[in-house]
């Protein structure tokens, strides 16, 4: 409706704050007519905005028209919208739909904010009544778009429809447990739309999104599951309910599991064998060194010349990703990066702090160190974690490929990288497993764990990593230890080709589906 001029007269830290997005018009057509399929006599919107669906209900349902409520907390996005304070068929309620206490309805369409739970202040008083309401516990980190889909589908009417807008982190992460036991449970989720080049689809979006379809019939069947590549496949929909790629049983989904890798899979090239393992086999991942204060802590060769740090009270460091650009990481390449005075080295104290770490931690105390929030919590507050250099690296933001780097040095690292601990087990298969994490193939498999953030961004948490599947010990044995040993020298100089490699190894172990 007003979209347009509602973003160039509304500043950006006003959107995020009430964690706006706007629907695309060829995805709320695609929505609503989801929802009309059940001829609604009544609708809710909670999360109204500028009412895109409101207008696509207008222009489709057929007379005499449903009758929407929405909900919308936004004073300002309010102010756009007096002209629809006519309609016969629309009662808008300026208020927080989370805190309403509505009726239920034949439909509800939703594009829900898209922030923290933590952010609303009144969260307290609102959880406990939504729980109460939908029986499921949540969790105080939710995110807010969970929380409105619970709550929508407690109050939608049996044979309704509901369509939701979510982002598709909330398939792998703990919060959405709940409500993807919900989901299943109840029978509800009928159709997932995902979008693989999501930014022509959704430019204003901040994370990655899917919608839901659900109808609450009772049915047991299996989910349809659509991929869209572009607008012109939408625009050319007459009917999304009948343009899908795969099927899978709720069943292979599972409240409890990670929906992203079997989803993603579904559409992989690979056919990932049913006997491979866990990267957690073969050892653990870990985040980075938390430090509170990386300004503080992070040291380059000026620094500790200029406060006559000796060796027992610094250690080696990376402590940005972007001093290490290559996959194999040396002591050349670290003593490149100390001679041009990068900040590759940490404050490490042992508890017997000489006079000039005591002059340097008091410089840090006249900064304001010791008051920020992790600094806070630790005594003494300049006593960080202890981390061991680990042999593999991983970025822990990605855009394209997952940075993986073998790590040749002593230097361990801040939390710009997590680090992978090997088993004994584990040892002696570093080269290898570096060879499938470096490959194409294992690239593929390994970001079916990865959460989502829009932009192309993408971010690994440790346990995303643990879950990671590899081959097993057996298969690894059919790649000789000579063969990647080779490999990753090959990496130092010629990532390309050294990829190229690998994907020819690790083919012998992973068929392509046909």
């Amino acid at each position: 409706m007003f979209e347009s001029r509602y973003i160039s007269e509304t500043s950006l830290s006003h959107r995020k704050a009430y964690g706006q997005f706007f629907t695309p018009s060829p995805i709320a057509r695609l929505m609503v007519q989801w929802i009309l399929k059940g001829n609604p006599k009544t609708v809710l919107d909670p999360a109204f905005g500028l009412g895109i669906f409101y207008d696509e209900i207008s222009k489709s349902a057929p007379i005499p028209k449903p009758q929407v409520a929405g909900y919308e907390i936004d004073e300002n996005i309010l102010s756009y919208l007096r002209d629809t304070d006519n309609s016969t068929n629309l009662t808008l309620v300026r208020g927080d739909y989370l805190e309403s206490d509505t009726g239920p309805f034949d439909g509800i369409v939703c594009n829900p904010p898209y922030m923290r739970f933590q952010k609303f202040l009144n969260r307290h008083s609102i959880l406990p009544k939504i729980e109460k309401q939908t029986g499921r516990k949540l969790a105080g980190y939710s995110n807010i778009s969970s929380v409105f889909l619970l709550k929508a589908i407690s109050e939608l009417n049996p044979d309704g429809n509901l369509a939701f807008i979510m982002p598709f982190e909330f398939f792998n992460a703990g919060y959405g447990t709940e409500t993807k036991k919900s989901l299943l449970e109840k029978n509800l989720l009928k159709q997932i739309i995902i979008f693989e080049n999501e930014k022509e689809i959704f430019p204003d979006a901040t994370t990655t999104v899917c919608v839901l379809l659900c109808r609450k019939d009772g049915k047991k069947e299996p989910v349809k599951i659509t991929k869209i590549k572009a607008n012109e496949d939408i625009l050319q929909l007459a009917d999304i309910t009948d343009f899908y790629q795969r099927t899978i049983n709720a069943s292979e989904l599972g409240f409890s599991r990670k929906w992203s890798p079997v989803l993603l899979s579904l559409f992989s090239e690979q056919a990932v064998a049913h006997d491979f393992v866990t990267l957690s086999c073969y050892g653990s991942v870990t985040r980075g060194i938390a430090t509170g204060a990386n300004a503080f802590f992070a040291l380059t060769k000026t620094e500790i010349k200029k406060w006559n740090l000796d060796n027992g009270s610094i250690c080696r460091c990376i402590t940005k990703s972007s001093q290490i650009r290559r996959p194999v990481f040396t002591e050349h390449e670290f003593e490149k990066l100390y001679d041009s005075d990068k900040a590759v080295h940490c404050l490490r104290v042992s508890g017997h702090e000489s006079k000039e770490v005591q002059t340097y931690i008091k410089e840090g105390e006249k900064l304001g160190c010791h008051q920020r929030y992790l600094t806070r919590m630790r005594t003494p507050w300049y006593k960080t974690e202890y981390r061991k250099p680990a042999p593999l690296l991983f970025g822990v933001f990605n855009r394209g490929r997952c940075k993986v780097i073998r790590n040749f040095t002593t230097a361990v690292t801040f939390t710009c990288f997590h680090a992978f601990y090997p088993s004994k087990c584990g040892e002696r298969l570093i080269n290898k497993l570096f060879l499938y994490l470096l490959s194409d193939i294992g690239q593929e498999i390994i970001k079916n764990n990865k959460r989502s953030y829009g932009n192309g961004l993408d971010k690994f948490e440790p346990g995303d990593l643990n879950a990671c599947i590899c081959p097993n010990q057996n298969q690894f044995e059919m790649i000789d230890d000579s063969h990647a040993e080779r490999i990753t020298e090959i990496a130092r100089f010629d990532e390309e080709g050294a990829i190229q490699m690998s994907n020819e190894f690790i083919r012998r172990i992973i068929p392509i589906r046909h």
